[in-house]
């Protein structure tokens, strides 16, 4: 799962990058409801099965803590960085109306709420909903600091939500069938398969989680009963069967909605033998721990390489492309060294005293495991 969720952040950080055509593994969309799933299984999880989070204020602390740090230092660097370089960014704030400006700086500021602004636009002077936001006067998601943090402000959403309905399957069941309907329904009327509302919406994403936590719920419990002493041995060929699927999708000469139907397919059904995977193995836990710096910090370095490697001369896109990727890894090292590393010791000493219970996975094996573009995305729990 570690492996599988860096994969799915390089997969973004490739769809912003011009060279790649936005398609490399599996592709933006595709690496974020991704993530909510991975993201449903495990707050299922660490909900239902670990005693770390039986008071509710431990458990939304924990998120809080998880994503705003490293998200916050994003923040102010991408500040600093604008002052000195993109003027277009705050003449944006200078031309819209007051209302757009308090409810930016707000979103940019707390983090939660940033998906609703790409259902907002400029319209006579006024903040408004809109169902395109590219037909706003002003484009407001310009206005965002970190503009791929809009999938957490979905991931926020879900958590708000999540303690009260996860613990009740029927519950789960039908907001599953009341959010798939409603996608449903929006594609009906015709615009549900058009940006934002393919997937920035919560009500329709909420399907992703959904189904996470079911896997979780179902599928889990069903493969230890099932598979017994095989079980480990089989997490390794279906975490390796998953990772070869999601490298190499974007080369696949199938059209993209039979390879994406069975992509998540494979994914939903193999999912539970990737989480006991990274259970066992270190390595994948140590690769996993980059996916949300990874996400969260790559616009400012893909930002900063184009401007100064075509400042020195250097205008070969692939090797601006490389670049990119390569200083994303270094700076989500730096980040979980200088920051996570720190937050997360945080996380578990405010886990240890709310624990009511001895589980019988370790306290670092959670610690470890979670993403959401995600998070989606790297330990989220």
């Amino acid at each position: 799962m570690g492996i599988l969720r860096t994969i799915f952040a390089l997969a973004v950080v490739f769809a912003h990058l011009p060279l790649c055509g936005g398609l490399v593994f599996v592709g933006g969309r595709n690496a974020v409801q991704l993530f909510y799933i991975i993201s449903g299984f495990l707050i299922s999880y660490v909900l239902t099965e670990r005693g770390g989070y039986s008071n509710f204020s431990t458990f939304y602390l924990s998120r809080w803590l998880r994503l705003y740090p490293i998200y916050f230092v994003i923040l102010c660097l991408t500040f600093l960085v604008y002052l000195a370089e993109n003027s277009d960014f705050f003449n944006l704030y200078r031309n819209i109306p007051l209302a757009a400006d308090i409810a930016l700086v707000t979103v940019n500021s707390f983090l939660f709420g940033q998906d609703w602004i790409m259902f907002s636009g400029v319209e006579n002077g006024s903040l408004t909903f809109m169902a395109d936001f590219t037909k706003s006067d002003f484009q407001l998601w310009r206005g965002l600091l970190v503009p791929q943090a809009w999938t957490l402000g979905v991931e926020m959403s879900f958590y708000l939500i999540a303690p009260f309905v996860l613990p009740r399957r029927r519950l789960t069941v039908a907001l599953l069938l009341c959010s798939l309907s409603l996608r449903g329904i929006l594609i009906y009327e015709g615009f549900g398969g058009h940006d934002p509302w393919t997937y920035r919406f919560f009500p329709n994403e909420l399907a992703f989680f959904l189904i996470g936590s079911l896997v979780h719920q179902i599928l889990l419990p069903l493969y230890k009963k099932m598979l017994g002493a095989r079980i480990e041995s089989l997490s390794c060929v279906a975490t390796c069967i998953l990772i070869l699927c999601s490298v190499f999708y974007f080369v696949v000469p199938v059209s993209s909605v039979y390879k994406t139907s069975v992509l998540f397919l494979f994914f939903i059904l193999f999912l539970p033998l990737t989480f006991i995977f990274q259970n066992k193995n270190g390595l994948d836990r140590k690769i996993g721990d980059l996916s949300y710096p990874i996400y969260i910090g790559h616009f400012l370095v893909i930002y900063l390489t184009d401007i100064y490697f075509k400042r020195l001369g250097i205008s070969d896109e692939l090797v601006i492309t490389i670049a990119s990727v390569v200083l994303s890894v270094v700076l989500a090292v730096g980040l979980n060294r200088i920051i996570g590393d720190r937050v997360e010791s945080m996380r578990g000493k405010l886990k240890r005293r709310a624990v009511k219970k001895i589980d019988p996975l370790p306290d670092e094996s959670m610690d470890q495991l979670e993403i959401g573009p995600a998070q989606i995305l790297s330990r989220q729990k």
